[in-house]
């Protein structure tokens, strides 16, 4: 992971969810739980949004009901 750079993240309370890049084409998600726990599907994606989609999917599988992501404050690469 000593290429990859950041492209969004996400931090709201007790979560954070990111993406970072290798190259134009290879998006990776990561999530950061409560516990400091770093999450990722281990999958590559095609664009910033389905990695981020993958990484708010984590998070919902983690927490069971769904996390409300319209109060986040998005930045973006």
């Amino acid at each position: 992971m000593a290429n990859d750079q950041l492209n969004t993240l996400i931090a709201f309370p007790d979560w954070i969810v990111a993406v970072t890049h290798q190259r134009s084409t290879e998006f990776f998600c990561w999530v950061i739980t409560p516990d400091l726990a770093a999450l990722t599907d281990g999958e590559i994606h095609a664009t910033s949004q389905a990695a981020l989609a993958a990484g708010r999917s984590l998070v919902q599988c983690s927490t069971g009901p769904q996390v409300d992501f319209s109060h986040c404050r998005l930045y973006q690469d």
